[in-house]
This record gives structure tokens, C-alpha cells and sequence, in this order.
């Protein structure tokens, strides 16, 4: 009696009496699949609507929780399409053991080879969630200020004042200073000349700064009025006087420190207070063309 047949190759399919019962069980994996994403989905529109609602509805913060909206619902579809196929071939009869036991050291080997890549997207996910900036915020990196005009995952896009666009990848920006949230202060120091009556001087500024706080057209632009905080420092020959203005972010504090420095140098001048020293220039006339220098000494 011959010895039954051995099958060295594990078939890929079962056999067609099971065949039927497999593709049922498979279907009901796929629909209970597509009803976990559907839940998923349903709990990161949830997400979605707090983040823009803790954002006060604008559109930076409607921005930021479609963009964290997109990322997540990636991340479900990716998870439970993984757990559909595995099951899925788990059914039909394979041993997923190895297949499982491959991508975790697959997962680790792109993890070790990809690091600087998944370090940018947990940055950029973190800055996303964080709110720390936006599309169109003035933001300084590594000391260079530039406006974002792009935001992603894996880096963030930056357009400086020469008009030069760069790509910063967000695991690359390490302190980041944003000088279009809250509000910006900036100071303003005029030199008076030392020979001038300082006190004079004062007087002007302070008469310029309650002008400029009483103005109809500036006076919503500023958050605190402006102060004169007095003699700021002492240089060669003159004295500094510092004025300090505190406005909305954005283009609104330099501007009236721009209004600002126009009105002092216009009063300024009215009072006759020199705002520098007074510099001579002496030119003293040489000798006349082919005429004798002089006898020359040496030591």
C-alpha cells in the first residue's frame, strides 16, 4: 500500500468546502472593519469641531483642525485596513505569526533608517496641535525673521524680506519666536545733544507722546499709550531719551513708532533741541603746488 501523498506547499486558498464559510467570515471582517473606520472617523469630526471651537472659530484654527483632521483620519484607515488584511489571512488559513514578526522588524528597521523624517512630523504634529504658529504668522528662526506661507507635517515654508523662500523642516526649529501673536512692544531712543536743555527736551517728548495717545487714528492701534520712560543712557556727546509703544501685532507697532519718530523730529526741531552733537570739520589749506615743504628733521 503506497503512503499517502505529502503536500510540501500549504495551498493558498482551503479547500472549497470551507471556501464559502471563509469568504463569509472575511466579509463580515471587512464590514465590521469599514464600521470601526466609520467610528473613528466620527470621533476625530468631534476632535475637529473642539480644536476650532477652542481656536474661537477663526480660520487659523479651523486651519489647524482640518489639517489635524486629515492626519488622524490617514492614520485610522491605514490601522484598521492593516487589521482587515491580517485577519483576513488569518481566516483564509496563514500564519500571520512570521508575517507579524517581519513588519514589526521591518517597522524598526525604517525606524532607525527614517529618524530624522519621523522626528519632523512629530514636531510638525506637535506644532500643529500647540497652535504655535500659522499661515501668514512673522515668525524668527535661527535669528531670521520671515512670514510662513506653508505648513505641514514634515516642514514648514518661509518667505523672508528679500523675497527668498525657504523649506525648514520642522525637527530643525528648535526656538522659534513669533511676533505676530499678543502684542509687540518697541522703543524708540532719541539722541539729544549734550549742550541741549534736557529738560526741554522731555517736555517735547512728552508733549509728542500725549498728542500721538489723543489721536482719533492711532489711538485704537495702540494697546497702552505711549510713554516716555526718560534718560535711557549717556554716549559721546549727547544723551538718550527712550520712548516705548506697545500695539497690536503685525505691521501696527512699527508704524507708529515710524508716526512716532516723525512727530519728535518735526517738534524737535520746532523747539530748536539738536537731537546730536555738534561736529566741526576743519580743513586746513597744504602747501602751494611746487613750493619748498620746509627742511625736514630727523632723528
Amino acid at each position: 500500500m503506497a503512503p499517502p501523498p505529502v503536500h510540501l506547499v500549504k495551498p493558498l486558498l482551503p479547500e472549497s468546502e470551507k471556501l464559502f464559510d471563509s469568504a463569509v467570515r472575511i466579509g463580515i471582517t471587512i464590514v465590521a472593519g469599514f464600521l470601526v473606520q466609520r467610528l473613528l472617523f466620527l470621533l476625530v469630526a468631534r476632535l475637529e469641531s473642539w480644536v476650532a471651537r477652542a481656536g474661537a472659530e477663526d480660520a487659523r484654527a479651523r486651519q489647524r483642525a482640518r489639517t489635524l483632521g486629515q492626519i488622524l483620519r490617514h492614520l485610522c484607515t491605514t490601522l484598521v485596513a492593516g487589521a482587515v488584511i491580517i485577519h483576513s489571512l488569518a481566516v483564509l488559513g496563514w500564519d500571520v505569526g512570521p508575517l507579524l514578526a517581519g513588519a514589526g522588524i521591518l517597522g524598526v528597521a525604517l525606524g532607525f533608517g527614517a529618524q530624522t523624517l519621523v522626528r519632523d512630523i512629530i514636531a510638525g504634529i506637535f506644532i500643529l496641535a500647540e497652535d504655535q504658529f500659522s499661515v501668514g504668522d512673522v515668525i524668527e528662526v535661527n535669528g531670521k525673521a520671515a512670514t510662513v506661507e506653508g505648513l505641514t507635517v514634515r516642514a514648514t515654508t518661509l518667505r523672508d524680506f528679500n523675497g527668498h523662500l525657504h523649506y525648514v523642516p520642522n525637527g530643525e526649529m528648535k526656538i522659534v519666536v513669533n511676533r505676530s501673536r499678543g502684542w509687540s512692544r518697541l522703543a524708540i531712543d532719541v539722541p539729544i545733544a549734550a549742550d541741549q536743555d534736557l529738560d526741554r527736551a522731555l517736555m517735547e517728548c512728552e508733549k509728542v507722546a500725549a498728542a500721538m495717545n489723543h489721536d482719533a487714528v492711532w489711538r485704537p492701534r495702540l494697546l497702552d499709550p505711549v510713554e516716555v520712560w526718560g534718560v535711557e543712557g549717556l554716549a559721546a556727546g549727547e544723551a538718550l531719551v527712550r520712548l516705548v509703544v506697545r500695539a497690536k501685532p503685525g505691521g501696527a507697532a512699527p508704524e507708529a513708532a515710524r508716526e512716532l519718530r516723525r512727530r519728535l523730529v518735526r517738534s524737535l526741531l520746532a523747539a530748536r533741541v539738536r537731537t546730536s552733537a555738534h561736529h566741526e570739520i576743519v580743513v586746513r589749506p597744504g602747501p602751494a603746488p611746487g613750493s619748498d615743504p620746509g627742511p625736514s628733521t630727523t632723528d
